[in-house]
């Protein structure tokens, strides 16, 4: 999929092979093509990332985000391309084997030879994603994700936040005390704070058509501004006016 977002950036995503995509949500690319720096606002979407920034064919940085429960600014340099791999909350146990909780609002450099990183072929995005699956695939543990972490995961990547914690308990089989357990060890955040998170990131597809009214899930319009300026820093309003600017997730976000 190819996206373009105005005359300086370019987006393009892809969807990850069948034997990752309990652990990787998708892989993108965000190009700068101004000789201008880039300032972008990066708001809280339910997943950590590992990133690499590529200019003129060489690695310039390479890193693993946690879990953001906040806006953080990042600037792109002039011409220079953002690649991702976003991660899913199984990740952590079923493809990284450790957790990312003490990465939460944080991020922590990777060494090239990560995920062979330094011998990637860098001349296009998808042998970019062909050779990231392929590394991937062979870090991945050989054991079988339990089922009522599977359902907790499907059940999220499905509700998008629109569902409460002790209903996600019920249909899965498992506590609530038990799923903030496994979310506070691996991820950094309740399943409670997750699903807001998710909740808010939806509700900017709304606030992008230019409906900055709550549809739903909020008690009231008050309610609905302060928990998207939590999340961004800004309101509504102003998330609607700079989406073609800095906030560049609205843009590419889907309908679930």
């Amino acid at each position: 999929m190819k996206m373009e977002n105005g005359n300086t950036a370019q987006y393009q995503e892809s969807r990850p092979v069948k034997k990752l995509e309990n652990v990787i949500d998708s892989f993108w690319m965000h190009h700068n093509q101004s000789n201008e720096p880039e300032r972008l606002t990066i708001i809280p979407d339910g997943y950590f990332k590992i990133v690499f920034v590529v200019q003129k064919q060489k690695i310039l940085k390479y890193f693993m985000t946690g879990l953001w429960i906040r806006s953080n600014e990042f600037i792109t340099p002039p011409n220079a391309t953002n690649y991702g791999c976003r991660l899913k909350i199984l990740a952590p146990e079923y493809l990284l084997g450790h957790e990312v909780a003490s990465l939460l609002q944080d991020f922590k450099q990777l060494d090239l030879s990560f995920l062979n990183l330094k011998h990637f072929d860098l001349s296009s995005f998808d042998q970019i994603v062909h050779q990231w699956q392929l590394e991937l695939l062979k870090i991945k543990p050989a054991k079988d994700i339990a089922g009522n972490k599977l359902r907790l995961s499907h059940l999220l990547d499905e509700r998008k936040g629109e569902i409460g914690a002790k209903e996600v308990a019920d249909q899965i089989y498992w506590t609530n005390r038990q799923i903030n357990r496994y979310m506070n060890k691996y991820v950094g955040v309740s399943l409670k704070k997750y699903l807001n998170i998710q909740k808010v990131y939806q509700s900017y597809i709304q606030i992008r058509e230019g409906k900055l009214f709550p549809e739903k899930y909020y008690f009231d319009q008050a309610h609905f501004i302060r928990e998207v300026k939590k999340h961004t820093g800004e309101t509504p309003g102003n998330l609607h006016k700079e989406q073609n600017d800095r906030f560049i997730q609205l843009k590419n976000i889907h309908r679930k």
